[in-house]
Order: structure tokens, then sequence, then C-alpha cells
């Protein structure tokens, strides 16, 4: 890929592809964690092992991992997932790690995740590392249903002011902080959730940028679908 000056229509175009990547990602997980109750050897046997769990991340998709399968990892393969995410030599798999780890929420999911985006190195990163890092809101989407800390992530996500230290290829300082609002708000969109609604109502009070004021008024639409898909859930 030749470098140079990105238009206007291939930031657009990119930014467009990234939303819909959250999107389709969000869409498979339609089911929750399985929740056990003691004796119940029915649903034990459909948990996940740890190998089936290895399987799952590292396989290749093509419109994401099924998260139907990831929210089935049982608490060993919950695990074994934390130590893939901060093993480098599965740098490959840690963007559906990540999935994974917001899917079953491990105790220490959070803590996990933060300690692997502390750890990114400054400067240029290789495509699976970039990936992993586009993946990080949706994970922290997920996991928000277990630990609601994940939803201040991402405001702070989305409030940030500095661009993130990494960069790669053409994607570097304002191109990367408008990756990481955006993933942020789709994310925080996605959720449903009403404290995700604040961080997008302030972002938008906030913002000046005309392109960013769009995504966070579609952001606000989609979170109220969200909420209400919720709401009607929880009604059954």
């Amino acid at each position: 890929m030749k470098r140079g000056m990105q238009s206007d229509s291939e930031v657009r175009a990119f930014g467009w592809l990234v939303d819909m990547v959250c999107v389709l990602v969000w869409l498979g997980a339609v089911i929750g964690p399985v929740v056990l109750a003691p004796g119940d050897a029915a649903a034990q046997e459909s948990l996940l092992s740890v190998e089936e769990t290895e399987v799952l991340v590292r396989a290749r998709y093509f419109e994401g991992m099924p998260m139907d399968q990831a929210a089935r990892i049982g608490p060993e393969g919950c695990e074994r997932l934390l130590e893939m995410l901060s093993d480098s030599t599965d740098s490959g798999a840690h963007g559906q790690v990540m999935a994974a780890i917001g899917a079953c929420g491990p105790d220490g999911g959070l803590e996990a995740l933060d300690a692997w985006a502390a750890g990114l190195p400054e400067g240029e990163v290789d495509r699976a590392t970039f990936r992993a890092w586009m993946a990080l809101p949706n994970a922290l989407s997920y996991l928000a249903e277990h630990d609601p800390r994940a939803i201040d992530r991402l405001g702070e996500r989305l409030a940030a002011a500095e661009a993130p230290l990494i960069s790669h290829k053409r994607h570097h300082g304002a191109k990367m902080l408008n990756l990481q609002r955006r993933g942020a708000a789709t994310a925080l969109a996605e959720s449903g959730l009403d404290a995700a609604r604040q961080h997008l109502d302030r972002a938008l009070m906030r913002s000046s940028d005309g392109r960013l004021d769009a995504h966070l008024a579609e952001a606000r639409s989609r979170h109220a679908d969200r909420a209400a898909a919720r709401r009607a859930k929880l009604a059954r």
C-alpha cells in the first residue's frame, strides 16, 4: 500500500467498515453466559472445555467468531483466555480472545484487558495487534454485562483528547483518535445499558466535530433500540 494522504472517501469507507464489523460481531451474541444449577450434569456437558475454547478463539471466521459458542466457555476455559491474552505468541488470536473474555466474564477480565492495552508499544504495530486494538471496545461492551466498570472504560476512550500512541500504516494520530472514538461510541450503543447512554450524551454535548456528531447521533439511536430490546427481554 502506498503511503500518502488519505482521501475523505477512503476515511469514510474505513470508518464504515469498522462500524459494520462492530455490529456484525455484536449480533453474534444471541445468548447470555450459561448459568449452571448445582448438579445440573446436562448443562455442565454443554460448557466448552479448555481445548475447545482454544480451538474456538484461534479459528478464522468470515463474519466474526460465533458468540453463542463463546458464551458456553466454562470456568477453566475462561482462565485459559486470560493466559492467552498475556502471551505474545498468541497475538494473532488476541482480538477473538478479548471478545471471548467479554462473553464469559472471568474474574480479572477487565484487569486483563487493561493490562493488554497498557502494554501496547509506542509507534507502528503489526496487523494482528491493530485488529485486536479495534476489537477491544466490543470486548468491553460484552464484559459490561458482568462488570459495569467496562462501560466507564469505553467512556474514557470516547472522551479521550489525545491520540493513541500506536499506529498502523497510514493510521496514526488524529485518524487513530477518530477510530478510537467511533469504536467506543458503537460499543456503548450496542450495550444498551443506561450508563452507556450517559456517556454518549456527554460526548455529543462536548463534540465540535461534525462527522463525529453524526456518528454519535446514530449511536444514540442504536442505543435506544438496544435498550428497548433489553427491556423486552427482561419482561419475558
